[in-house]
């Protein structure tokens, strides 16, 4: 709990150093709830419909006896809300991915975030995750950088709002989970099936960072600036 939470404790706290008005644009994003009801609806459906979707056709190519859904994970999921999505966000949308794109497009800062996103979360996952491989270590590590795009698109797409994140963010540990308690050993091949939809959903939604970045970066009569 202790190592979910550093990474918001010390944005805030680097914030603050900064100076007060560094500190308000963070909490600015965090309290940007006031955004259009269909970002909070992709936040919920995207994770959704990538793992149910990757469950089912699991359950499709190798039939068997399946699992149940658990209280017991949900309500552990939910208890880490405000050490994972919450502080996680924090560090990783609303402080870290701002600074990036200062100097780098939308798309860079994305990659950039994922990549030590995806770093920071290796050794839960060789704590957590039972019979990792190499190779399936290295789908997990692809398949959260694919999601740092995903969630950079909802964040700026939805005016930096960071509700909009975190909920997505819950989604995605909440449906995942359930996901894995259903499928039980099956779960691995599951973990691929998601990577391959995201990976095609991030190229997909990469394109269209790509395109607000050129925007960002013309004039009112669309020559490039730069």
């Amino acid at each position: 709990m202790i190592g979910n939470a550093l990474p918001g404790l010390l944005a805030l706290v680097w914030a603050a150093v900064q100076g007060k008005q560094k500190f308000r644009d963070l909490l600015s994003s965090l309290l940007a709830w006031r955004t259009k009801f269909r970002w909070y609806a992709l936040a919920i459906a995207l994770p959704s419909v990538v793992f149910v979707l990757s469950a089912c056709v699991v359950l499709a190519l190798f039939p068997g006896r399946s699992g149940r859904l658990s209280v017991l994970a949900l309500v552990n999921t939910l208890l880490a809300l405000p050490t994972g999505p919450l502080a996680e966000e924090i560090a990783w949308r609303a402080f870290a991915l701002r600074k990036l794109e200062r100097r780098y497009s939308r798309l860079s800062s994305a990659l950039i975030i994922g990549v030590y996103w995806a770093v920071w979360h290796i050794p839960m996952w060789l704590l957590q995750l039972k019979f990792l491989t190499a190779t399936q270590l290295l789908i997990i590590f692809g398949n959260l950088i694919c999601w740092s795009v995903i969630f950079t698109f909802l964040y700026e797409r939805s005016g930096e709002s960071l509700p909009v994140v975190i909920l997505l963010h819950l989604t995605y540990m909440v449906v995942s989970n359930q996901a894995a308690c259903v499928l039980g050993l099956r779960t691995t091949s599951m973990i691929q099936v998601a990577a391959a939809i995201s990976v095609f959903l991030s190229i997909l939604l990469a394109g269209r960072l790509a395109a607000d970045n050129r925007v960002k970066f013309s004039d009112p009569t669309g020559n490039e600036l730069g």
